[in-house]
């Protein structure tokens, strides 16, 4: 009995591939399951309406990691698709070495079923990019790696107000052709956090022929609510430009403000203030201001209003930059919105963002740009479909959003600025 059993028993030499089969099917299991996982949340995020995330809004922790989510998804650009086709593979593979064919089709299905909405979602943003001026970039990024911004050519200390030291970077173009026209850059951090320094848009602006003033401004504190007073320093800003300028190659006589986020909001404030004559500079002559000729703001935060009760991170933002809700301080929001200083003759606006925008929601950004427009001021907005925040630039790769914002923000200022 002993010797049938012996003689029936499987050979060592079989089972040793069919467990090392089972182990590889597991493995390439695990890896489907987690790319499958990844891809259906990364697009989620890009189709659902942003309020139905709405209870993950409402908790500052779980609205950051969408946004952060969100905005992975778009630094990885076409790599997305890549990833989400290694997942079809390993779905497949799994597959074919398991024994369990059934629940195996099924995960090949869901793999291919998200890799096609990945492809769809990717292919739209391309075809808008193309529309809209960015060029065609399918294929892009070339890597997912991200890739370090070229620092300045020198660093300014550019007014002290307060007694605060206020510096700029100045980006310069090469030397040869005359004074240059000025682009002064606000960066973004919510009022409460931030600084100036190398972005997807400051060597590229400058070696198109501009010099980049990126500057610093006061940041909001719980102990100092300087709602009233950071669009003035983007003011002492403009008036070194006015006054120090020349003498280092820059044209006053040309300038144009941009920024990004909450230096949207100071941007688009400064330029609109500054020609209405009521800009109110932190330092330097009010007198030496020069006529801000254009204005971009990249997702920015025009409406603080429609935004702070939208989310947890907006209500802190509001607490902290403004001292509490609007229902409590609607002067003070009136003064940071940015279509109270809107009138006919406002510099040109650009503005630039993503429709997935979990952090600045797209629709108060839209209204915003269909009432300047309404008045008359030259208004161009372009949205970006199933882009988070940061419309592609958060990550460091050149994505297809980098290069449409890059194209028009290069061609606004050259019709406007230059």
């Amino acid at each position: 009995m002993g010797q049938d059993a012996a003689t029936t028993a499987e050979p060592p030499a079989t089972r040793r591939p069919r467990r090392a089969a089972a182990v590889s099917a597991s493995l390439l299991t695990a890896a489907a399951v987690v790319v499958l996982v990844w891809t259906v949340l990364a697009q989620a995020l890009a189709l659902a309406p942003v309020g139905w995330w709405g209870p993950l809004l409402a908790h500052t922790t779980s609205q950051g990691a969408l946004i952060v989510l969100g905005s992975l998804r778009d630094g990885l650009g076409v790599w997305n698709v890549v990833l989400a086709l290694l997942g079809v593979a390993a779905a497949a593979g799994a597959r074919a070495l398991s024994a369990r064919r059934r629940a195996g089709s099924v995960l090949v299905a869901a793999t291919v079923a998200a890799a096609l909405v990945a492809a769809g979602t990717h292919t739209a943003l391309v075809v808008t990019v193309a529309r809209d001026g960015g060029g065609l970039h399918p294929f892009s990024p070339a890597s997912p790696v991200p890739t370090a911004a070229p620092g300045p050519d020198r660093t300014v200390e550019f007014g002290a107000p307060g007694g605060t030291p206020l510096l700029a970077d100045l980006y310069l173009p090469r030397p040869g052709a005359g004074p240059a026209p000025v682009l002064v850059r606000v960066h973004g951090g919510g009022f409460v956090q931030g600084s100036r320094g190398p972005s997807p848009y400051n060597r590229f602006l400058a070696d198109a022929g501009y010099a980049v003033v990126d500057v610093d401004y006061r940041l909001a504190t719980p102990q100092r609510q300087n709602w009233d007073t950071q669009v003035g320093d983007v003011g002492c800003a403009l008036t070194w430009v006015g006054t120090a300028g020349p003498g280092l190659g820059l044209d006053p006589s040309r300038v144009g403000v941009l920024g990004e986020s909450a230096g949207g909001n100071l941007a688009v404030n400064a330029g609109y203030l500054d020609r209405a004559g009521t800009l109110v500079p932190t330092c330097g002559d009010r007198a030496a201001l020069p006529r801000v000729r254009a204005v971009a703001g990249m997702y920015p935060a025009v409406d603080l209003t429609a935004t702070e009760p939208f989310s947890a991170i907006g209500r802190e933002v509001g607490a902290t930059y403004v001292g509490g809700p609007p229902e409590r301080f609607p002067q003070r929001y009136a003064f940071t919105d940015s279509l109270t200083h809107a009138r006919p003759d406002s510099p040109p606006t650009l503005v630039v963002q993503g429709s997935a925008d979990h952090l600045v929601p797209a629709d108060p950004v839209a209204r915003f740009a269909a009432a300047t427009a309404g008045l008359g001021v030259p208004t161009r907005y372009l949205q970006l479909p199933g882009l988070e925040h940061g419309a592609g630039d958060g990550l460091g790769t050149r994505t297809p959003g980098t290069e449409l914002q890059r194209a028009a923000l290069l061609s606004w200022f050259d019709r406007w600025v230059r």
